[in-house]
């Protein structure tokens, strides 16, 4: 068995020895040799086995390069923290991020053996060698952003960012300006690694405001505020990038503009040398400030940014730097935006921001006139919008050069706008939002009319409006504030006025709309009527109303015309003094002791003259227009001392003062004369009797001039306008004088007079609807009885009795049809319950009545 032998030195040589042939030692030689070799190969193939658990020994494994490679990066002697990194350390730095780059697992080590030594160094107050590391971290970082890089910026987040006491928030804090400064540049390496696939925006927003407050500090370290400038230019780089506004706009701007040189020699407007060199303070703050200007296509980002640069201005006086103000405000338009309405609409809004003085205002008002002409519409109406806040803002300053800007501003804006219809349609929505006679109210009219007093002054196609329409809408509230808001504010009232005259000009030949000409007919009779405000300016304002109305010669506004001098006419005779004692008694004896007006005579009288000399005026107007010279003899003798506040020039009556002014004498002497010369139904009859005699009228109307001419003038209601005597009566007098009661009285008892007026003329329209209806009836009665006798049997007998109940119904005499103060107000209460109308009224269409008193009163 030679399995059993067991191999030992020696063993096959002594046996060969003792004796064994040669072919049988060459045979156990072969044995053993096999043996020995598949020993040594099991050997081997349990070693290979053992080798992948076992570690090699410390010879045979890798070194940590790194705990040399970063100890290496520090100099032995401390550098200058001021000078510049040495090329030496630059090398080292390199052998560094060629390590990482093979080995980058260990980029978390490398960072945590820099931060504790940044922070070791910090302690001891070694700034050179805290440098070191913060360079060595800035080479990093930009080597992370080279394509094909084997780590990123986010290996190195959690030592200079996330954590508490983290690399970039320690620098940024520190009390020394250089240190600062280098957190200021590392943040800036930081951001610039970043990309739009890979970004920690959100986490480095907080360091970024710390920066924009570095920047921001005045008389602070100059190399720190660049630092802390390119830091910033590199976040909103980034945001650029990603298309995201950043966050912090506002501290942004804030540091940018605080930096920014507005003086001729630092270059404006994107000149060489503002730009040239951008590691300059200034340079980089304009550089910045150019790469706002992808954002700037969003207005409100324009906003937000102007509203910060106004706010840096209003601080210490900014706006009184006028070179240096225009000189940033170039800047910004060259390098912001190519859009200068955000500019013009930012600049106009901050005109009327609380804080600033008149002179200030002054500037601003002129900045926003500088920018480029468009949306020209639109820039009206926000200037029509925030001018008047401007002018109300300083209630205890002089706004005398800022009025006076203002109106200069309003005039350019409504040229720039050439069209009268469009700008009258903006002046009515600015105007909309006005609701109470306020200082702020006042001064939109102001503004407005420093604008439509352009209108002359405008292209041919837009001086007019077309067709001879005016802005209906506008026209009311005029009304609406002249006769509503007038008791309560007469300069509102007067700048109402002198609104409506100067928008009347532009209706050209005349107004061709029967309404609107009906409406501001019905307002120059409310005016009339509110004699405890009326003034030689409103006297002007109304004549010039009329002669608008009739200058298109349409016979149906004629015809109102002649109606409108009638009831002229009793408003005049109203404040006359009494014929004779007989009339007073009469006036005595039923009820009426107070005579009509304010209380002072003489003042009443006085207007009462005006009014004559209106209808004077009216009836040139309507001589010239109607071909009937045969009514300037109608006129009625009114002397120049009974009234010497106004004077007729070429058709129109003009205002020579502010407040009336005459002989009260000669003022009585002529009412008397006119009161007994010429009763008002015989005047009436005299006009009557011109009109027939070849006039336009009698052309019109033929022989139906003698019926329709002695209806009463009935105008149409402007919508949105309240009845003006109801209100007049509530507001026209203060409760301390003492002509309350009087006016109150005189304002109700017109109230009544014009609401009887309206009420006799849709009755009697009624009537005689009913009499038409009535007479078609017994035309079909007389055909039917004119038919075959099957025919006469049947229908005779119930259209008798409808005959006869129509016959009945129409049984209504004069007297019946006025309606009394009584009948008025009884229809007033009971409008709440129909059922209990009043009694009397006939078959009438009482819901009609009501719907009509509804519309009246309000």
């Amino acid at each position: 068995g030679t399995s059993s032998i067991q191999y030992q030195p020696g063993t096959a040589l002594t046996a060969l020895n003792n004796g064994f042939p040669a072919s049988l030692r060459s045979i156990i030689a072969i044995r053993y040799r096999y043996i020995f070799l598949s020993r040594v190969l099991h050997f081997l193939t349990d070693a290979a086995m053992l080798s992948c658990l076992i570690s090699p020994p410390a010879s045979l494994q890798p070194r940590k390069i790194y705990n040399t490679l970063v100890p290496d990066v520090f100099p032995a002697l401390p550098p200058d923290p001021r000078q510049d990194v040495p090329k030496a350390v630059e090398r080292k730095m390199g052998k560094l991020a060629e390590y990482l780059q093979k080995y980058p697992a260990r980029t978390a080590k490398v960072s945590r053996r820099l931060t504790r030594r940044m922070k070791k160094e910090l302690k001891n107050q070694g700034y050179g060698q805290a440098k070191i590391a913060v360079y060595t971290y800035t080479y990093l970082l930009s080597k992370s952003s080279e394509e094909g890089s084997n780590f990123t910026f986010s290996y190195f987040t959690k030592e200079l960012i996330d954590e508490p006491d983290a690399v970039i928030k320690t620098l940024l804090a520190h009390p020394e300006p250089i240190v600062k400064r280098f957190g200021a540049e590392l943040l800036g390496s930081y951001i610039k690694s970043q990309s739009p696939v890979e970004h920690q925006l959100n986490a480095v927003e907080p360091l970024v405001v710390t920066v924009c407050e570095l920047a921001g500090q005045a008389g602070g370290d100059q190399q720190l505020k660049v630092s802390s400038l390119g830091a910033i230019a590199e976040y909103v780089g980034l945001c650029h990038e990603l298309k995201m506004l950043p966050t912090k706009l506002e501290e942004i701007m804030g540091a940018v503009l605080k930096n920014l040189d507005t003086s001729k020699s630092a270059g404006v407007a994107g000149g060489p040398q503002a730009t040239s060199n951008e590691s300059s303070l200034h340079g980089l703050a304009h550089s910045v400030l150019l790469k706002f200007k992808p954002f700037l296509q969003d207005i409100s980002t324009v906003y937000r940014v102007m509203e910060t640069l106004f706010w840096h201005l209003d601080q210490g006086g900014g706006w009184q730097k006028a070179e240096a103000v225009q000189n940033l405000m170039a800047i910004v338009q060259s390098s912001c935006s190519d859009q200068p309405f955000p500019l013009f609409a930012a600049l106009i809004r901050h005109s009327s921001a609380p804080g600033l003085r008149p002179d200030e205002r002054v500037v601003v008002t002129n900045l926003a006139l500088q920018q480029a002409p468009v949306y020209s519409l639109s820039a009206f109406s926000m200037s029509l919008q925030e001018l008047p806040r401007a002018l109300t803002a300083d209630q205890h300053s002089d706004t005398s050069q800022l009025r006076s800007t203002i109106a200069a501003a309003m005039r350019q804006l409504a040229q720039a706008v050439g069209d009268a219809t469009q700008m009258c349609e903006a002046i009515s929505a600015v105007l909309r939002s006005h609701t109470m006679p306020t200082k702020q109210a006042q001064a939109c009219l102001d503004c407005a009319l420093a604008a439509v007093l352009a209108v002359p002054d405008f292209p041919e196609p837009g001086r007019t409006f077309p067709g001879g329409n005016a802005p209906a809408q506008l026209l009311q509230q005029l009304a609406a504030i002249i006769t509503v808001w007038g008791p309560a504010s007469p300069d509102l009232r007067a700048t109402a006025c002198q609104l409506l005259g100067a928008v009347l000009t532009a209706c050209g030949p005349g107004l061709r709309d029967e309404k609107q000409a009906l409406g501001l007919m019905d307002m120059v009779l409310q005016m009339a009527r509110n004699v405890s405000l009326g003034t030689p300016p409103d006297t002007a304002i109304m004549s010039r109303v009329l002669l608008t109305c009739l200058a298109s010669r349409q016979p149906e506004l004629l015809l109102h015309g002649v109606r409108l001098s009638k009831v002229l006419l009793k408003e005049a005779l109203k404040y006359a003094p009494p014929a004779n004692a007989a009339v007073a008694a009469e006036r005595i004896a039923s009820g009426t002791v107070e005579r009509p007006g304010t209380g002072d005579e003489e003042a009443d009288r006085l207007w009462a003259v005006a009014l004559l000399m209106l209808i004077n005026n009216l009836l040139s107007a309507l001589a010239s227009r109607s071909n009937c010279n045969q009514l300037l003899p109608l006129r009625f003798n009114v002397p120049v001392e009974a009234c010497t506040s106004l004077k007729e020039e070429a058709g129109n009556l003009q205002s020579c003062s502010p407040v009336f002014e005459g002989n009260a004498s000669a003022a009585e002497a002529c009412l008397r004369a006119v009161q007994s010369e010429w009763p008002i139904e015989h005047w009436y009859g005299k006009v009557l009797d011109a009109l027939c005699k070849g006039s336009v009228l009698q052309t019109h109307y033929m022989h139906n001039l003698q019926n329709i001419i002695f209806e009463p003038f009935e105008a149409h209601i402007m919508p949105g306008l309240p009845p003006t005597q109801q209100l007049a009566a509530r507001h026209n007098v203060e409760p301390s004088s003492g002509a309350a009661t009087g006016g109150a009285a005189h304002g109700r008892d017109a109230a009544i007079t014009q609401l009887s007026s309206k009420f006799e003329a849709m009755a009697r329209n009624r009537m005689a609807s009913i009499k038409t209806e009535r007479l078609n009836l017994q035309h079909i009665m007389d055909m039917l009885a004119e038919g075959d006798g099957d025919e006469l049997t049947t229908a005779p007998t119930p259209a008798i009795d409808i005959a006869a109940s129509n016959t009945a119904m129409v049984l209504a005499s004069a007297d019946q049809v006025v309606l009394t103060e009584g009948g008025i107000l009884d229809m007033v209460k009971a409008s709440e319950y129909p059922s209990q109308l009043p009694l009397g009224m006939g078959r009438l269409e009482t819901s009609e009545l009501l719907q009509r008193l509804e519309a009246v009163t309000g």
